[in-house]
């Protein structure tokens, strides 16, 4: 379960390096105003570089820690429902890689694999509001997990406005893409921060405890 944990941290640091990477071999690509999901569009210059190399990889990696996270949490039915929302995240990202936007993400006129692909993203992303705020619940009052309840609680309040102020931007375009790099930057950290001390606690053996 340790070594499972720590696909929370990987799985950030795999995304953010390749999205460098092909972003880098796109002039002109602005971090401020497009998707990520344009590096990985159909048709478009290295998109299996991004989507096989940084979309499917990534949510691997979150689904191994979803599922160390489940088996640190059992048999509490709160945490078990935070690590299936994290696994259903982690799946979501694997199928935002196969299933690609069309180039340039339009929000009209897109393709039925653009559509799945845009749909599928965003249900992901609440998966994993809400999956933060739920763990919140279970580790408040625990003594292993500390004030990581705050933490959680803080990561899920503070996503879900990043994710707000991103659906606000679609039809103008502006800023779109800093607001889904914070909205990812929040969700990423959270994954890496809950990783680590899952790790932690499977490293230590302090066993599950209660629902």
């Amino acid at each position: 379960m340790q070594f499972l944990a720590l696909g929370g941290i990987a799985g950030p640091i795999v995304f953010v390096l390749v999205t460098l990477i092909c972003a880098s071999l796109r002039p002109g690509f602005d971090h401020m105003t497009q998707f990520i999901s344009e590096l990985g569009a159909n048709g478009t210059a290295y998109a299996a570089l991004m989507n096989y190399a940084g979309f499917v990889p990534t949510g691997i990696f979150f689904v191994s820690f979803a599922i160390a996270l489940g088996v640190t949490v059992a048999p509490s039915r709160l945490g078990l429902l935070s690590a299936l929302l994290l696994t259903l995240f982690g799946t979501g990202v694997i199928t935002a890689g196969i299933m690609s936007c069309d180039a340039g993400c339009p929000i009209r006129g897109a393709s039925t694999e653009a559509v799945i692909h845009d749909r599928v993203s965003v249900l992901s992303f609440l998966a994993a509001i809400v999956a933060a705020g739920l763990l919140g619940f279970f580790a408040r009052g625990r003594a292993e997990w500390g004030r990581l309840w705050i933490y959680c609680f803080a990561s899920s309040a503070t996503a879900l406005l990043f994710l707000g102020l991103m659906g606000r931007s679609l039809e103008s375009g502006a800023l779109t893409g800093l607001w889904q790099r914070l909205l990812l930057m929040v969700l990423f950290s959270w994954c890496a921060v809950v990783g680590l001390h899952v790790s932690r606690l499977a490293r230590a053996g302090i066993p599950p405890r209660g629902a």
